[in-house]
């Protein structure tokens, strides 16, 4: 795969031939020539130069390379997209036209991506030949993107004595500039279909073009390249139409394949698949969804990723993104060490900042690609699940889906205000900054403002989205989400949120909209029982961690506990008896909001 070290493409040149660019100029020869307007016009646009003796030579014929290149510059091509344009077709063009022509290079770049000239042509055309008018037709439609249109008026006569003359792959073409009112007869009434062009001719053709295009507020643009971002990396994982992509800044990102993406794989047409995954790509992203992808892929080669933790003389340590976990890899004194494409020392790798790309062949490194490390990243829950790995799933400002996943282990601290929280603490909507330091997520802030109100319960809903409060205030009812960690409390005691009754007087701590701290301000009992879905088992800390109905995360204590019965067989069970993924309900009391101490243990 070609390398894809995008920098900005060269600005097209604004001559034609050996000509050097003179804007707001006055050109001598052009007083009293026909095509002044026209030729000044181009001038003024800037798409037009004139030569260094202050002419413009408007009776010089024009080469296919210099219509070509004159064409490119009917196009808004961003310096982004100019570079992706040269990316793809720079080496092809490079490949099929002689050096002596490397200054048009990058605008039959252009031309080829615009669909003004075919790889086909551009092979077999003599760009030094002089162009004859009715090529220029089918150059200049295509240009337009009004082929469709001329391909409508194939059939259609021609108002010239010479009609006939006219090649019927150019017929139609001719035709639509008739109708559009950009090319006409000589005073002859001859179109002149094989007559060489001259400056003046093509001058006056384009110029009625793009007056054409302006009057219809069309910008010619290279759609395919237009709002296409691109970026490198490491397939992480494929499933149907989803693709996860680890990407240089150590950030995994979540796309949806475009049913019609363009899937090239060692250069050729190919089918992604789960055998790509940890292998290097480029993916073009379009309207958030990946509409190219191109994969390095050999059945020897895997590539791993992750921030650099440490490094000693030899051995780089990597915080993988895949494990959240440091590994450790040989780097022999053959491997490639590159930033930015630019060979570094192994020295100039920096542990606190630094995100690696390690390509590992037949068990050797054999590059490592060196690049600045994210460390913060500001976005939206849309997704959470539980297991021995929670993945949260993060919607940025610009839509882009980012995949975090965290060892349950080894969660990072999650905060709201000044408040530490666990991790169920975080629901779809919710509002957070992540902070990464070595490729592993440092903790999770909630944003929102703190407010405090005291008012009456008047009603309340729970379901699998959570649970509303709707309190009634002096200033009226006010609807909230209540957090599934909420602290409940009767004067400094804590208890559980199922003692709290509509119509009881409450306060109530506030962030964001999400109530976070409740204070009952009448008489409560304690809840005797914890029900939910078993997250993990741990027999040293003498600890069980549930999941509830709500997405509350709870702890139960197996310390004091009697019995844990297993229900379908009714004999007693130990903590071994607990798996992952089975229903416990604990009977016992809440040593706090989170903290359940258990006296008996039902497996259900």
């Amino acid at each position: 795969m070609k390398k894809r070290l995008l920098s900005a493409m060269l600005a097209i040149l604004l001559i034609l031939s050996v000509s050097t660019t003179a804007f707001a100029a006055s050109y001598s020869d052009l007083e009293g020539h026909w095509a002044k307007e026209y030729m000044y016009d181009l001038s003024d646009r800037g798409l037009l130069g004139g030569y260094s003796d202050g002419t413009m030579k408007p009776e010089n014929n024009i080469t296919y390379a210099e219509t070509l290149t004159f064409l490119s510059r009917m196009y808004s091509v961003s310096a982004t997209e100019a570079a992706y344009v040269k990316e793809d077709l720079g080496g092809f063009v490079s490949e099929v036209v002689p050096s002596s022509y490397g200054w048009a290079y990058d605008s039959l770049s252009v031309c080829l991506a615009a669909g003004i000239v075919t790889k086909s042509e551009l092979r077999s055309v003599s760009l030094g030949n002089e162009i004859q008018k009715e090529q220029l037709a089918v150059y200049l439609i295509r240009a337009m993107k009004l082929t469709s249109e001329a391909a409508a008026l194939e059939k259609v006569e021609l108002p010239f004595d010479d009609a006939d003359k006219v090649s019927s792959s150019c017929h139609g073409s001719v035709a639509e500039l008739v109708a559009l009112k950009i090319t006409q007869g000589n005073e002859a009434n001859n179109f002149v279909p094989q007559a060489k062009v001259t400056r003046a001719v093509a001058a006056t053709m384009i110029s009625r073009a793009l007056d054409y295009l302006d009057s219809k507020g069309i910008t010619l643009t290279l759609d395919e390249y237009k709002g296409v971002a691109r970026l490198e990396g490491v397939i992480t994982a494929v499933s149907g139409s989803t693709l996860d992509f680890c990407c240089k800044d150590g950030l995994t990102r979540e796309y949806t394949v475009s049913s019609t993406a363009s899937v090239t794989v060692n250069g050729d047409a190919g089918t992604l698949s789960s055998k790509h995954v940890g292998s290097y790509a480029s993916i073009s992203v379009k309207n958030g969804a990946v509409v190219g992808v191109d994969v390095d892929y050999s059945s020897t080669v895997k590539w791993y990723i992750g921030a650099v933790n440490t490094k000693s003389s030899g051995t780089i340590y990597i915080t993988r993104s895949e494990l959240n976990k440091a590994s450790s890899f040989t780097i022999p004194n053959s491997a490639a060490i590159t930033r930015d494409g630019n060979a570094i020392y192994m020295s100039a790798i920096n542990i606190s900042s630094d995100f690696a790309m390690l390509e590992v062949t037949s068990g050797s490194v054999s590059s490592v690609r060196v690049s600045t490390a994210a460390t913060l990243l500001n976005g939206t829950v849309s997704d959470i699940s539980y297991g021995s790995t929670v993945v949260i799933k993060l919607l940025d400002s610009n839509g882009v889906k980012y995949v975090i996943s965290l060892d349950i282990d080894e969660l990072p601290e999650i905060k709201r205000g000044s408040r530490t929280l666990t991790i169920d603490a975080l629901k779809a909507g919710s509002e957070v900054t992540v902070s990464l330091s070595k490729g592993a997520v440092s903790s999770i802030t909630l944003e929102g403002s703190e407010t405090t109100l005291t008012g009456k319960l008047s009603s309340y809903t729970a379901s699998s989205e959570g649970t509303v409060w709707v309190i009634s205030t002096s200033e009226g009812n006010k609807s909230f989400s209540v957090d599934s960690n909420v602290s409940v409390y009767y004067g400094k005691t804590l208890i559980s949120i199922s003692d709290i009754h509509v119509d009881d007087q409450v306060s109530v701590v506030v962030y964001g909209n999400t109530i976070t701290e409740i204070y009952l301000l009448s008489a409560t009992s304690s809840p005797t029982k914890a029900h939910g879905t078993v997250l993990k088992v741990d027999s040293s800390e003498k600890q069980i961690t549930i999941l509830t109905a709500l997405g509350k995360m709870e702890y139960i204590s197996t310390a004091s506990v009697g019995y844990i019965i297993d229900a379908s067989t009714g004999k007693s069970v130990g903590t071994s008896g607990v798996s992952v993924d089975s229903t416990i309900t604990a009977y016992g009391s809440y040593k706090d909001a989170k903290n359940f101490v258990a006296k008996l243990i039902v497996i259900e």
